[in-house]
């Protein structure tokens, strides 16, 4: 593990998870078949797990799922994985109190679907507005919806540019995006996990904050006076 460049702060930890993973073990059950022999096709099984993370497939990507808030997500090639950092603007839209009527919320880059389906969980009255230009990525938000969401929850997936299509939508209570921000030059540095998520997710353009000042302009012209934008 350590040796293939990958990025791993426990690789004895990691190998465990590969193996549970590629048996489909829970952890409990993983210890208590912690002496056994594996059986040839458990040892198949395992050991193509392993080559596809020694070539630095994201173990999320493999397994095809990443927890995030309280709920699991499904994820795969052309989705970006959710992080955990991501979680505070999940933290930060709950605390806020908003409008006493209905919230309607924008969001650029929705992803999986994980900031706006964690926050409807728990505020079903408010209204999601996911903007997703990817449409690798549309498939897995469409997953994640049917999976997590009632079906009277109000997501609305809005496939195209957010700089198009939001104000035509417009105005909103609430604008929210973890957008793109890395320069197209920095793009070669990343790990090779990042590099095989989608650079639409993760390039800000030349610079890397175009998408950022473009977002800023757009947000406020699309923005109810007081609204808030995170």
């Amino acid at each position: 593990i350590e040796e293939s460049g990958i990025e791993c702060a426990d690789s004895m930890l990691h190998m465990k998870q590969i193996l549970g993973a590629s048996l489909g073990l829970s952890s409990l059950n993983f210890y208590q078949r912690w002496q056994d022999p594996l059986t040839e096709n458990e040892l198949k099984l395992a050991t193509e797990f392993l080559e596809r993370r020694l070539k630095g497939e994201p173990f999320q990507y493999i397994v095809g799922y990443e927890w995030f808030w309280h709920s699991r997500f499904e994820v795969g090639p052309g989705v970006l994985i959710p992080r955990k950092e991501t979680e505070h603007l999940v933290e930060e839209l709950l605390k806020w109190r908003g409008p006493q009527d209905k919230i309607k919320i924008a969001e650029l880059g929705a992803g999986s679907g994980n900031i706006g389906i964690s926050c409807l969980l728990e505020r079903p009255e408010w209204e999601w507005n996911g903007f997703e230009i990817n449409p690798e990525s549309i498939t897995y938000l469409g997953k994640n919806l049917g999976n997590l969401l009632p079906l009277e929850a109000k997501y609305w997936v809005r496939q195209g540019n957010f700089f198009e299509l939001a104000l035509d939508l417009a105005p909103f209570d609430a604008v929210v995006s973890n957008p793109p921000y890395i320069a197209m030059s920095q793009v070669a540095g990343l790990s090779r996990e990042v590099q095989q998520e989608p650079k639409l997710a993760l390039v800000g353009g030349e610079e890397g904050t175009e998408i950022l000042k473009h977002l800023f302009v757009t947000g406020f012209q699309i923005l109810k006076p007081g609204g808030l934008f995170l």
